[in-house]
């Protein structure tokens, strides 16, 4: 949530259970952690894998397997319809962040009346049981707390810590007071009753950085100034925290807790160049590793505004910084008066038994564009092969051209229903491809979720008569759909790659099919630059010649650091000749 803008939240506290039908579990005794399902269930379930997106049981000296969330079958070895389906968590909560104990034991918290920050428990992250509200003010003798939001749950050194945004005052004295900026406090719970204490400054008396109710920036810079969105993050390298300060607008920061002098700037307009339609907002860090790789997602724009999330990724966490590629994660939506419709951000990461969830909220919005509330979803996350992720809610949608030809475009849902036209051929005319973001605007401005399309439809015409058509189904993840008109030709080919170093420069090769030559380079440095995309029109712009695609049987991307192209790294996809997109990663 921006802070510039602070408002008491529109919602109340959720005290109902999300989920309703299902049996909450039993309380573990003070002090104790519930154990998981797994235990005591020796015998018939020994040996019994559920292949790793379940649970066994013994029903009666019968292992039965309860699924995950996502997944069916006996064996919960079959990706079910809800697979990618996005799922109402708590209505009226924002900001939230989860804390996961183990694969069955996860805390939900984020900002809800202002005055309390709720905790949840879940052991299937798809049921939530309010299992306290946290009210600082009740435990802490001399001050009281306002506007509390954007809370971080989590563990270090068998400690439960709690984080959150806020202003203090004396008791009884009135909240907020004028000449006051917000900052960030921690309370500290011994197990998992999560009973929080009284609230503690960070870094009290030092010159790192730290928590700073004054409006002024701490001498040692604004970047010390600890104000909104704290997040923790546990790695081999030390336990991270990353924090938002102001100047020019928000910003993103981050030190090790070993080190807490060196400070590493990663995001916002003090520091980056930053693009208009985030209004000046880099806030909300999430942090997550991945094979490997790091990620570092914010959300840019004003909460009430085109709040969107965005991500960057890197081989360290110093590396995730807006030098890097900026990756669109979500994309807020407009109706066709082009007035928000919804936004989505202040996002978590959390992993359960190999499969990553997303979970955020989501703004909604009256007719007028005026934000209306916002609630706490979750939907999965899955990911390219060069590790990058597929977007919450876009789909790049293309399809070969017939001369003459306009398009108008269907979706089709999971339950069988049709919306049609979604996008007719007003909106169409005689393009070959759109960029479908969860809004038919043809349809009375229907929201539909990537989740809930089991295909998209295309008709075809060249005459005004809407009857013929092609279908491409879709699995509800993915962010590019093909589909092939019959005795149509290819007008592009949309070319993506991964982002190799921090600095690197990148050019385009294309191998003829009817030599196996190389022609290297077909598109120049000088064009492609730091692009991570391009749109090749059947010319090689370098050479100027022009090549096919029929005569092409693979791109290679080139990638190199301070113009030394002999030390290039390449990276080569097969290609058929007539397809619209083609994604190269450079090992």
């Amino acid at each position: 949530m921006s802070a510039a803008r602070v408002v008491i939240p529109l919602s109340m506290l959720v005290s109902s259970i999300v989920g309703c039908g299902s049996e909450p579990p039993p309380e573990p005794r003070p002090g104790q952690e519930a154990p998981p399902r797994e235990q005591a269930l020796a015998g018939v379930c020994d040996g019994v894998t559920c292949s790793g997106h379940g649970v066994c049981r013994d029903e009666a000296g019968t292992a039965r397997c309860i699924c995950d969330e996502g997944f069916t079958g006996g064996a919960c070895a079959t990706r079910g319809g809800d697979y990618g389906r996005r799922t109402l968590l708590v209505p009226g909560m924002a900001d939230p962040d989860i804390y996961k104990e183990h694969d069955d034991l996860f805390f939900l918290s984020g900002t809800g009346n202002g005055w309390q920050l709720p905790i949840y428990e879940t052991r299937d992250l798809t049921s939530f049981q309010l299992k306290r509200a946290y009210d600082p003010s009740a435990v802490d003798p001399v001050y009281d707390y306002c506007f509390l939001w954007a809370p971080d749950l989590g563990k270090h050194d068998g400690v439960y810590q709690l984080y959150f945004s806020a202003h203090r005052v004396p008791n009884g004295a009135a909240c907020p007071p004028s000449g006051q900026e917000v900052t960030t406090f921690v309370a500290t719970a011994p197990d998992l009753n999560l009973q929080f204490g009284a609230p503690q400054p960070i870094h009290a008396n030092t010159t790192w950085p730290r928590t700073s109710t004054g409006t002024a920036c701490l001498p040692q810079g604004c970047n010390r100034n600890i104000r909104i969105d704290a997040a923790t993050f546990n790695d081999t390298s030390g336990r991270w925290f990353f924090y938002v300060w102001f100047d020019r607008g928000n910003n993103i920061s981050s030190f090790n807790t070993a080190a807490p002098g060196t400070v590493y700037n990663h995001a916002g307009p003090a520091v980056f160049s930053t693009p208009a339609y985030e209004e000046g907002i880099n806030e909300a860090p999430e942090v997550f590793k991945r094979n490997g790789l790091y990620y570092l997602l914010l959300s840019g724009g004003w909460y009430n505004s085109q709040y969107a999330m965005y991500y960057v990724m890197g081989d360290s966490i110093p590396q995730l910084t807006r030098a890097r590629a900026v990756r669109r994660l979500s994309q807020p939506l407009r109706n066709t008066a082009g007035r928000l419709t919804q936004s989505h951000g202040h996002n978590v990461i959390v992993e359960r038994r190999g499969e990553y969830f997303n979970i955020f909220h989501v703004g909604a919005f009256d007719a007028a564009g005026n934000l209306t509330s916002r609630s706490t979803y979750k939907q999965r996350v899955a990911f390219k092969a060069d590790g990058s992720m597929h977007s919450l809610n876009q789909v790049n949608v293309r399809w070969n051209k017939l001369t003459g030809y306009s398009y108008s475009l269907d979706v089709v849902l999971r339950d069988g229903s049709v919306i049609g036209p979604c996008l007719s051929v007003a909106t169409l005319g005689q393009t070959n491809k759109t960029v479908f973001d969860g809004v038919c605007r043809n349809a009375g401005d229907r929201v539909v979720t990537k989740g809930d399309i089991a295909a998209f439809r295309l008709f075809y015409s060249n005459d005004n008569v809407w009857g013929r058509f092609v279908e491409q189904a879709y699995d509800g993840i993915s962010d590019d759909v093909g589909l092939d008109l019959p005795g149509a030709y290819t007008p592009f080919v949309d070319l993506s790659w991964s982002e190799e170093e921090t600095q690197a420069q990148y050019s385009i090769d294309v191998q003829r099919r009817d030599t196996g030559a190389w022609i290297g380079p077909c598109i120049g440095v000088g064009a492609v630059n730091k692009s991570l995309s391009w749109t090749y029109r059947g010319r090689c712009d370098t050479p100027g010649l022009d090549v096919p695609y029929s005569n092409i049987q693979a791109f290679r991307i080139c990638s190199a650091v301070n113009g030394d192209w002999a030390r290039a790294r390449c990276g080569a996809t097969p290609y058929d000749g007539r397809g619209l997109h083609s994604h190269i990663v450079i090992p």
